[in-house]
């Protein structure tokens, strides 16, 4: 939450960030789907877009302008990729 501002970071329209208070910590690549519960895969999210989202799994194109728009307000220390997953046993 930090990291984001307190705001959301999923997609609204046309690629932008929704810029909803976050309310919820949600799994980019699903937990469902093999995602892991890292930083890396936590994303800042507002319940609205949560809901949306529910359990999909973003495109490579999702995945690399969320990378895109943190580089725009994510601390120059951090991390911006995400998307992480859990490894196969």
């Amino acid at each position: 939450m930090i990291r984001a501002g307190g705001r959301c970071e999923l997609e609204a329209a046309l690629g932008r960030r929704c810029g909803r208070p976050a309310e919820h910590a949600d799994h980019f690549y699903p937990w469902s789907k093999g995602g892991s519960t890292s930083l890396q895969n936590f994303v800042a999210a507002c319940a609205r877009c949560n809901r949306s989202k529910r359990a999909s799994i973003p495109s490579p194109g999702q995945q690399r302008r969320m990378e895109r728009r943190r580089r725009g307000y994510a601390p120059a220390s951090s991390s911006v990729s995400v998307g992480e997953r859990q490894p196969l046993p």
